[in-house]
């Protein structure tokens, strides 16, 4: 199993915010071979869990997104990739907090590496205020 991160319900792991830009990026490309057999990717065996705790402030609508990219071997991306997020401010009822997304699936076939990326994307204002916490990428069995 692996994750990047840890998972915890009350959050505060691994926080993040956008900052004074108007969109800012960070992703880490994971080499899968550290972690699980090849063999039960490409029988489809492997499976995959994304999560994140992911928000803003008030009524503002800067967001945030996380994507799951697979690659091969050659680094190339396998299938399209797997967005959670945003959480704008209507989905958070205009309150500033943080709210759990997830995605699940199976590994594609032929992955080797996964690539996650976080867009914080400003909406207004001379601060990006969209929140991300607690990344988790699971890959299991």
């Amino acid at each position: 199993m692996l994750i990047i991160c840890s998972f915890l319900s009350d959050r505060g792991n691994c926080y993040f915010g956008g900052g004074y830009s108007l969109v800012a990026l960070m992703w880490q490309t994971v080499d899968l071979s550290l972690y699980i057999d090849s063999y039960f990717i490409d029988n489809q065996i492997a499976k995959y869990n994304l999560s994140a705790w992911i928000g803003g402030l008030s009524d503002q609508d800067d967001c945030s997104m996380v994507f799951l990219t697979f690659l091969n071997e050659s680094g190339q991306m396998i299938s399209s990739s797997i967005q959670i997020g945003p959480v704008l401010a209507a989905d958070r009822g205009d309150v500033t907090q943080l709210m759990f997304r997830q995605a699940q699936g199976l590994v594609p076939i032929g992955t080797r590496f996964f690539n996650v990326e976080v867009i914080f994307s400003r909406s207004s204002g001379p601060m990006n205020n969209d929140d991300i916490d607690n990344i988790a990428v699971t890959v299991y069995q």
